[in-house]
């Protein structure tokens, strides 16, 4: 819907936004010299002796075929571009078909292991490891003595620069990357990339591609370090790098998987999940008969809420009213809008919620872990999750995939387990959050607890409360149950302190561990703790009046051109799916501005508005709109120059997480605001977007609430911005700015709690980056020991049985150094054992 005219953003307000800088150079202009056997010597030397250089490969095609899990595509050509200490730039093209594979392993491991000079790549992980499989290993196999290279990856550094923005999930490709940061427009991806065979002579065209890549690489790293120190983002970069050969060998080894005992457990499940399913029925009234499983199956879906909150008002009656009367200060039967998640099962207890939350833990192992991880088994019989650096995580945590080795049940740890004769080392950072935060805030107190090596809920406990706690005299000895409730009022709050949780969320989660609290108890713990730990809650504080002064004073938003951008983006980014999917390649902001201009004119002939061939009065959108759209990984609150409205966090490390305001968010309050409203004008609003799109006017739920019924209604993206639109033409430009800048100023209040922690996680990760960095050197020195697994601030890593006790040692210590350097003045303890599968329960010998 167009925008009112007097909100309307002129053409050259959007042209002039183009990201994208002039082209300077032109990578067909560097030389390029094919490698052949005789200039092999040649380009050596000129690799060992560049200021600097970029390698990249191309490898062969190889669709996808069953069996082939895990397989590195074969290398075909080794391409890279150097620059010699006058400027002088060359490219070359290396055809690893034409060179016998030692000889080639040994002078790329002279050329490129030149001290404190690293390989530019793009992906280094893929590169260092098509190299490795097909070149060098096969060469130290033949008894060269090469190794892996030593790589610099710019798209982690691009990532760094990204992270945090709204819409940011994956990496960049170089194509786009050339585009976005030299204004190069990259064409032949899924042409000459996936034209490459395995021993047909290589084209002219082939090798100018390949040439080209490897200098878009080296210029694109020379930009992407500049950015990083303007940026301040060098060392948290440098971590990154120092891990990721670390992370690779770990998705290389694998986790060792006892896949038969796994189905064993699978069947064992499925059976007691058939017998929770008879006692659902048994306690609502029976059911029917199931033909295949050998039980009863309720007459209700207990995967369906709705039919569940009906079931519990009609035979958990008087346990659901107790739980309301308690959370909502007055009896009544479940609401259609009433979450029945697991806490607020737990809270109304009873044989039914507990029946029904073994059925759901049940069902949810059964699909999660069920016979799908066998179909993430490799052919050498383990599991190979991927690690995600940067890109996982907002905060700089490592997210994993294929499969989520972060989140095994604990069912399933006990079935990942290594070999006869081979054991895992267990190392964690102990309450490492909880830690940092101290440093961070510099708290004395908790400092002194760590100190002390008490345990540091006991301690806050005694702190808190004005009891003695442990020691003959101490509620441990006297009095357990007191002991037990305030430990875990404690706990509760020394970790929820850092989520920025509040009364009503302490009050729930303290009930559901089984101590009852109301919001008002809970408020007085919060305010007690705070006062138990004046560090902390100056700390925690300072970064809630930061978020408070942010959106009383720097909510400079340009609301024609965020509106703008909220129209424009959806039509450029379906338009560059479109094309993606059909030629699986990066396109240009020219490219994907043809295909939006060819979607639209199909659209209004499609339409009957236009005859075939005929004139389209179409709004002419300029290139440089496309580009400026592109440049966002979704609609975001835009300040005038085009830039996102954002805020950011540091770490210590210089991690950098950017907090930025997604457009739908914001129109979605905006119109609840609308929704919910009683005052005429609004509600005429309302009345008119909701007959426009033939909806039904919400209502209020029995607890008389409106606004979730309002949301469901907004779930539906179209609606949110018509509402919008239509308060700027029904009560003008002001009140719509009114409205969207009242709903901004919501969403900056909804960031405290990720603003107050992003730091902390963070911090902890840098340490965990610091770690992987320190335990790739020292595992070189066990031939035996290979990391398998990394969950938050945890490792395992693999061994023989008579290394573990060594390995334990130096991992603990290599752990304890990472998080000494980012935490120096608060003492660290890393939990270290030996152990033979990854359960708990398996623990073989503590390490001290």
């Amino acid at each position: 819907m167009d925008l009112p005219a007097d909100a309307a953003v002129a053409e050259s307000d959007i042209r002039r936004l183009d990201p994208r800088p002039a082209p300077t150079k032109d990578p067909a202009a560097v030389p390029v010299t094919v490698v052949g056997p005789d200039k092999l010597g040649e380009f050596v030397d000129a690799l060992r002796g560049s200021a600097a250089r970029a390698v990249d490969t191309e490898t062969v095609y190889q669709p996808r075929v069953a069996g082939s899990r895990g397989q590195v595509p074969q290398l075909r050509v080794i391409s890279a571009a150097t620059r010699a200490p006058d400027g002088t730039e060359c490219a070359w093209v290396v055809d690893v078909a034409r060179h016998d594979g030692p000889e080639l392993a040994t002078a790329l491991h002279d050329g490129l292991r030149v001290p404190d000079l690293a390989s530019d790549a793009w992906n280094a992980t893929f590169d260092d490891r098509v190299i490795d499989t097909h070149l060098m290993e096969p060469a130290e196999a033949a008894g060269a003595a090469v190794g892996s290279l030593r790589w610099w990856d710019a798209q982690l550094a691009d990532a760094l620069l990204h992270q945090g923005l709204t819409g940011f999930g994956f990496f960049h490709g170089l194509a786009w990357a050339a585009e976005r940061y030299l204004g190069l427009s990259v064409e032949g991806k899924a042409t000459t990339q996936l034209s490459y065979s395995a021993d047909a002579p290589l084209s002219d065209h082939q090798v100018a591609y390949a040439a080209a890549d490897a200098v878009e690489t080296l210029w694109v790293s020379e930009v992407l370090r500049d950015r990083l120190r303007e940026t301040r983002l060098e060392e948290v970069c440098r971590l990154e790098l120092a891990a990721r050969p670390f992370l690779d060998r770990m998705e290389r080894a694998g986790l060792p998987f006892d896949v038969q005992g796994w189905e064993a457990e699978l069947a064992g499940l499925a059976a007691r999940r058939v017998e929770v399913l008879t006692h659902l029925a048994d306690l609502t009234g029976g059911g029917q008969a199931d033909l295949f499983g050998g039980g009863v199956e309720p007459n209700w879906n207990p995967d369906s809420e709705q039919q569940a909150r009906d079931v519990l008002n009609r035979f958990a009656a008087d346990r659901v009213e107790a739980w309301t009367a308690k959370t909502d200060r007055h009896a009544r039967p479940l609401a259609p809008t009433d979450s029945l998640g697991a806490s607020v099962l737990a809270g109304i207890g009873g044989e039914l919620c507990t029946a029904l939350l073994a059925y759901r833990d049940l069902s949810k192992t059964l699909s999660t872990y069920g016979h799908t991880m066998a179909e993430h088994l490799w052919s050498d019989g383990r599991l190979h999750p991927e690690y995600l650096q940067v890109v996982g995580t907002n905060t700089g945590r490592l997210a994993s995939r294929n499969p989520n080795a972060q989140n095994f049940t604990p069912r399933l740890k006990p079935y990942m387990k290594p070999p006869p004769g081979r054991v895992f080392v267990y190392s964690d950072l102990s309450q490492a959050e909880l830690r940092f935060a101290t440093q961070l805030a510099g708290d004395e107190g908790l400092r002194a607890a760590f100190e002390r090596g008490h345990d540091i809920h006991s301690a806050t406990a005694e702190r808190m409360f004005g009891v003695q706690m442990d020691g003959p005299a101490g509620l441990g000895a006297l009095d357990r149950p007191r002991y037990e409730e305030f430990r875990t009022k404690a706990k509760r709050i020394n970790f929820g302190i850092l989520y920025g949780q509040r009364g009503a969320g302490l009050s729930r989660g303290l009930t559901d561990a089984g101590v009852p609290t109301s919001r008002d108890e809970a408020g007085a713990l919060i305010e007690a703790y705070l006062g138990a730990y004046p560090g902390i809650a100056q700390w925690v504080d300072e970064r809630d009046r930061y978020i408070g002064h942010f959106a009383a004073t720097s909510l400079d938003a340009d609301w024609p051109l965020t509106l703008q951008l909220h129209a424009l983006w959806p039509r450029t980014d379906d338009a560059r799916r479109a094309l993606r999917k059909q030629q699986r390649r990066h396109h240009s902001a020219e490219e994907v501005h043809e295909a939006v201009l060819a979607a639209e004119r199909a659209a209004a002939i499609d339409a009957g508005r236009f005859a075939q061939g005929g004139e389209i009065d179409l709004r002419d959108i300029d290139v440089a709109e496309v580009a400026w759209a592109l440049s966002f990984a979704a609609p975001v609150v835009v300040r005038s120059d085009g830039s996102p409205l954002s805020f950011s966090s540091r770490t210590p490390a210089g991690r950098r997480q950017q907090f930025t305001f997604s457009v739908d968010w914001v129109l979605g309050e905006a119109a609840a605001v609308v929704g919910c409203s009683t005052k005429p004008r609004p509600d005429e609003v309302w009345r008119r977007v909701l007959q426009r799109f033939e909806l039904a006017p919400p209502t209020a739920s029995s607890g008389g609430a409106l606004r979730p019924a309002v949301d469901k209604v907004l779930e539906q993206r179209h609606v949110r911005r018509a509402v919008v639109d239509e308060v700027g033409v029904s009560m003008g430009a002001a009140d719509q700015r009114f409205l969207l800048q009242r709903a901004l100023h919501t969403r900056v209040g909804q960031m405290a709690n990720a603003y107050r922690n992003a730091p902390i996680q963070g911090g902890v990760a840098d340490v965990m980056l610091d770690a992987f960095g320190r335990l790739g050197e020292v595992l070189a020195q066990y031939r035996s020991a290979v990391a398998v697994q990394t969950v938050h601030d945890s490792v395992v890593i693999e061994c023989d049985e008579h290394d573990a006790a060594a390995i334990a040692s130096d991992v603990k210590a290599s752990l304890e150094a990472a998080m000494s350097r980012w935490c120096p003045d608060v003492p660290t303890v890393a939990d270290t054992d030996i152990r033979s599968s990854l359960s708990e329960t398996s623990i073989l010998e503590a390490i001290d």
